[in-house]
């Protein structure tokens, strides 16, 4: 006999309509690109450690420990984004987000085990020692400020929404999730950190080194980039639901214009690289980022990344 009671059906979350959808297949695609830690040899890259120079250390180090803090903090900061699927009833974005959670610890782990067993750091109080501290960063045109997007941003937008699903209406916690989806995952993964992976690829391969870093990285990009297309396709979809959410959006990459205009610090930690190209690619995943969650992009933005007089270094002096 046929149950009708809606408290019996509600137990029950897959649909045909879900797992032909979008992030659905996100889910699956996740399960199939599945990989190991474990199957990565860093003996080379130790080697490769040892004969290069003390510059070229400090160098590389900007870069790979900002990765191993950003790795963790991000995997903490997931927590809001699942919440957020439960409240909305959307299990195939819990599946999808169950997959991100795992990827994203997978990522602290490889950055982990290659500090670890190439550079023989591991303790925090060893790691920090790499650590590049921002300081007070200055803009010769006195228009922008900086802000902390991962240690500020993040955690501000994650509490919001984990208000807005503990108290809050369903448009409020879609809102809030725009918010904190379009800082995630199209500002932080989707433009900022972005031309970070092919300055590391670049350097290896430039000093034809580290094909455990090169491997790792590649591996860490085809992951983020079904993270990043799952966030701006949620965004997409509450956008279409309630086109007023694109406020959200544009809110949160005015709040921090300034670090998307300049360079970051580990952008300039390794000599000779053409900076230029880095610039560049930010407005081109800037402009993808805003096509795939039907924004319009702010050309005013584009206009100042790529100007050269707006010259300035997150935590560095400027020029």
């Amino acid at each position: 006999m046929a149950v009708s009671d809606p408290t019996v059906t509600s137990r029950f979350h897959f649909s045909r309509e879900m797992i032909a959808g979008p992030i659905y297949r996100k889910y699956e695609k996740a399960i199939r690109k599945m990989w190991s830690v474990e199957d990565i040899d860093f003996g080379q890259d130790a080697l490769d450690w040892e004969r290069i120079t003390p510059e070229q250390r400090t160098g590389l180090l900007g870069v790979t420990v900002r990765f191993l803090a950003g790795e963790q903090a991000v995997t903490d900061e997931l927590v809001p984004m699942l919440a957020a699927a439960h409240r909305l009833r959307r299990f195939d974005w819990t599946m999808f987000l169950a997959t991100f959670l795992m990827e994203e610890a997978k990522h602290a782990e490889f950055f982990m085990r290659w500090h670890e067993r190439v550079v023989g750091v591991l303790d925090p109080e060893e790691v920090a020692r790499h650590f590049l501290v921002r300081g007070k960063t200055v803009d010769p045109t006195g228009r922008f400020t900086v802000r902390d997007v991962m240690y500020e941003a993040l955690p501000d937008y994650g509490g919001r929404l984990m208000e807005a699903v503990h108290s809050g209406t369903d448009a409020e916690v879609e809102r809030a999730f725009v918010q904190f989806s379009a800082a995630y995952n199209a500002f932080v993964e989707g433009v900022l950190t972005m031309p970070s992976y092919e300055i590391v690829i670049d350097t290896t391969e430039r000093w034809d080194a580290f094909p455990a870093l090169n491997r790792g990285f590649r591996l860490i990009l085809s992951d983020e980039g079904r993270h990043i297309t799952f966030g701006t396709m949620a965004c997409r979809i509450l956008l279409e639901k309630d086109p007023s959410y694109e406020d959200a959006v544009h809110e949160v990459f005015d709040a921090y214009r300034g670090n998307i205009v300049g360079l970051v610090e580990y952008q300039k930690a390794v000599p000779d690289l053409d900076l230029d190209k880095y610039q560049t690619m930010k407005v081109r995943h800037y402009r993808n980022r805003c096509r795939e969650m039907g924004v319009a992009p702010d050309e005013t933005l584009i206009e100042q990344i790529l100007d050269p007089s707006i010259d300035f270094v997150v935590g560095v002096e400027a020029g």
